[in-house]
């Protein structure tokens, strides 16, 4: 069982759907921000970010994933680009439920190389302050929503690596997608 889990952590087809769950976590947030009218924060687009970088690690994990040890560093990667996600949603939490107290600019604090706010100011430009994550469904607002993405997505890596590293020793021979 764990080595046919190995073998599906080394396929394209599960880069692809992560992938895929990385562009939809996008497309709802611009959904709430441009037909529910929900601007985003200097969090929230900081958030946005460390989710194209799972889109782009998943798209680079498409391109070397028959390849063992490049998988597995694709999956370090993801686990520390989710950890990431998790220190930031969590704050985002803890500033909108009080429990620390925040002023946030309407900068994001990106590097100079890459600034996205100007690049791309559709997309990665903060449009209010810190303080407030719509309610989404069943009662979870965005924020506890962006922590419960953030523990899947490092749950995930740490199973794709610890099933590659212990099981994913044989030859791939299973092709999802390609």
């Amino acid at each position: 069982m764990l080595t046919l889990a190995a073998k599906i952590c080394r396929t394209t087809g599960y880069w692809f759907l992560l992938f895929l769950f990385a562009i939809s976590l996008e497309l709802i947030a611009l959904y709430f921000q441009y037909q529910l009218g929900y601007g985003p924060c200097v969090l929230c687009v900081e958030i946005r970010a460390i989710v194209l970088g799972v889109a782009l690690i998943s798209l680079l994990g498409m391109l070397v994933c028959r390849y063992r040890v490049l998988a597995n560093l694709m999956n370090i990667g993801l686990i520390g680009i989710g950890a990431f996600m998790y220190l930031k949603s969590d704050l985002l939490l803890k500033i909108e439920n009080n429990e620390i107290e925040s002023v946030c600019g309407f900068k994001p604090d990106f590097p100079q190389w890459l600034p996205l706010d100007i690049w791309l100011p559709s997309v990665f430009e903060a449009w209010e302050a810190c303080g407030y994550t719509p309610e989404m469904w069943f009662d979870i607002t965005m924020a506890q929503a962006l922590i419960y993405c953030s523990i899947g997505i490092i749950a995930l890596g740490v199973f794709a690596l610890t099933a590659n590293i212990l099981f994913g020793k044989e030859k791939q021979d299973l092709q999802l997608f390609s």
